[in-house]
């Protein structure tokens, strides 16, 4: 292997030393990574509902597949490992219904169970012995590497998809018989790719949402087997004067961490109940306690007023025009509309026959965001780190509903316990019908069982999930 006799920044070699040689025991973390696991394939499968995500994952050209590759769930697509994690991926992140985490910048970590999961398969049909007890212990690693970054770094005016790519260039490359050395490469090259323009973060030039991210994994993917092919690395890609990417980048700003790696993003780990973007979370479940109250009087309706904070009015106050589904379920107050109406939010709700339904833009234009600085301040104190929203509707006749106030969302730590019956519902629901009957017993067994999972080779589990 090609290697460049330097010392590498320390921000690399902790993470070598983290990915290679920190044991993980944490018994909530490893239940969470599995929680998080399901969550993300079920939203995965149901996302083949949707013809343009289907499209995305075929084979960019005609029978461009592997025998004995990385598989695809829900396809009978064989790829290698980096297509596999782009596909994967994909249909994971389609739906915007994966997990979340936020800090001073925001991402979904589940966006990476792709990469894992395609070098796990591809490695275990190719003689590793590896199990799904590894497949969790490296998506904790690399949900840790990912949310550290994230937590008191903004990345200047680029994305967060550049420390998912460095994290799964990290843990493929350990999946893939990588040793520090390997992994210090790989990740170096990660950085030295660049970080994507957010571009695609603005209205009508979303479509790139979908699959930003996991391209970003599979491009981690392509590093880490390109490292262990004996590429190197740029040992000091983050503190070269002038040219590295702190000061190229990042204007001179070092990464900052909170914390060692270790299992805190996965301990705490943001879910999702209703597919929307994460800060109409606690707002849906306030509109839908609100809706059968309102639903005979959506006539009468002349003023909502939704009480945030300011990263919400920053992220999903969005006026005029939605010309897609990824604009739809980042505006809240087309969200809160389809809530009013409907007492529900399901995906189905972004699609364009409904949303030609009137009744919804007639909503938005009476629905206003107002900043409430206690619950801004409880977003930004990471010891509070609320995201409380609370909705009052007002109605010709100078009524007005209670205001209904939800501090926390239901996929947040606090609420863990309430959660698990939903969010087990919310995987059986995406899941059933689109499996062979064996291959779905098994699967909701699994879900059921963390020991069980643990045990079962890579291989058999994804063999089960495809087609």
């Amino acid at each position: 292997m090609s290697v460049v006799d330097e010392k590498p920044d320390t921000e690399l070699a902790d993470i070598a030393r983290y990915v290679v040689g920190t044991p993980i025991s944490s018994v909530l973390a490893y239940e969470m990574a599995h929680l998080a696991l399901f969550d993300f394939i079920g939203c995965a499968l149901m996302a083949l509902d949707e013809p343009e995500c289907c499209r995305v994952i075929k084979p960019i050209v005609p029978d461009a597949e592997i025998k004995g590759g990385a598989r695809v769930p829900g396809t009978s697509y064989e790829f290698d490992p980096a297509t596999a994690a782009f596909a994967i991926g994909t249909m994971g992140r389609w739906l915007d219904f994966n997990d979340s985490w936020f800090g001073k910048g925001g991402g979904h970590p589940s966006d990476m169970w792709g990469a894992i999961l395609g070098m796990g398969d591809y490695r275990s049909r190719h003689g590793s012995a590896l199990t799904m007890e590894t497949v969790l212990e490296l998506g904790i690693k690399a949900y840790e590497i990912m949310g550290l970054h994230l937590v008191e770094n903004e990345f200047g005016p680029y994305d967060y998809t550049a420390p998912l790519k460095a994290a799964t260039a990290a843990v493929t490359c350990r999946m893939a018989g990588g040793e520090a050395e390997h992994i210090i490469n790989a990740v170096s090259q990660g950085w030295a790719d660049g970080q994507p323009l957010r571009i695609y973060r603005h209205p009508y030039t979303t479509g790139r949402k979908s699959w930003g991210s996991p391209d970003a994994a599979a491009r981690g993917v392509w590093h880490a087997l390109k490292a262990i092919d004996g590429e190197a690395g740029f040992p000091r890609v983050l503190s070269t004067p002038d040219v590295g990417l702190i000061d190229g980048e990042q204007k001179g700003v070092p990464f900052i961490y909170p914390a060692p790696y270790g299992t805190h993003v996965m301990e705490n780990i943001l879910f999702k109940v209703y597919p929307a973007q994460f800060r109409a979370q606690t707002a849906m479940e306030a509109v839908i306690e609100l809706h059968p109250l309102v639903k005979d009087r959506l006539g009468e309706i002349e003023r909502v007023e939704v009480y945030t904070h300011e990263r919400a009015l920053r992220t999903v106050d969005k006026q005029g025009l939605l010309a897609s589904a990824s604009e739809r379920d980042h505006c809240m107050q087309y969200i809160v509309a389809v809530g009013l109406i409907f007492g529900c939010l399901e995906y189905r709700h972004y699609h364009d026959d409904v949303a030609a339904d009137p009744r919804i833009d007639d909503l938005r234009e009476k629905i206003v965001l107002l900043e409430r600085p206690t619950y801004t301040a409880g977003f930004e104190d990471p010891d509070i780190r609320s995201d409380a929203t609370a909705v009052r509707v007002g109605f010709s006749d100078g009524s007005s509903s209670e205001e209904i106030e939800v501090l926390y969302p239901l996929g947040d730590k606090r609420r863990r316990d309430a959660a698990k019956a939903v969010l087990e519902a919310k995987f059986r629901k995406n899941v059933e019908g689109r499996l062979a009957p064996d291959s779905e017993k098994l699967i909701f067994e699994l879900y059921g069982d963390l020991e069980q999972f643990r045990r079962i080779d890579v291989a058999e589990f994804m063999a089960a999930l495809a087609l």
